[in-house]
């Protein structure tokens, strides 16, 4: 089940509140022969898979089990987590 918009509104409040002080970094995208530039290069970055299924068992903790939550490669090489269902 994909997220509400009040589910969504309330984790990024959560995070923007976590993230406000502290400086801006950014994550070095790993680099793939011919990648194509990420299409969503706002999701957080994943060197490998099991660095973002270990992201989705951080959510879970948060939120309760009942968020339906997958990875997916993108184009740009890395891995993004989604609440989409896969097509």
């Amino acid at each position: 089940m994909p997220f509400s918009d009040d589910d969504l509104d309330a984790f990024y409040r959560e995070i923007e509140s976590r993230t406000a002080a502290q400086p801006v970094r950014r994550r070095r995208r790993p680099s793939r022969p011919n990648a194509e530039p990420c299409p969503t290069p706002d999701k957080e970055a994943f060197a490998a898979e099991s660095l973002a299924r270990e992201g989705i068992a951080r959510i879970k903790l948060r939120t309760g089990p009942s968020v339906g939550l997958r990875c997916y490669e993108c184009a740009c090489g890395a891995w993004h987590i989604t609440s989409k269902p896969q097509r």
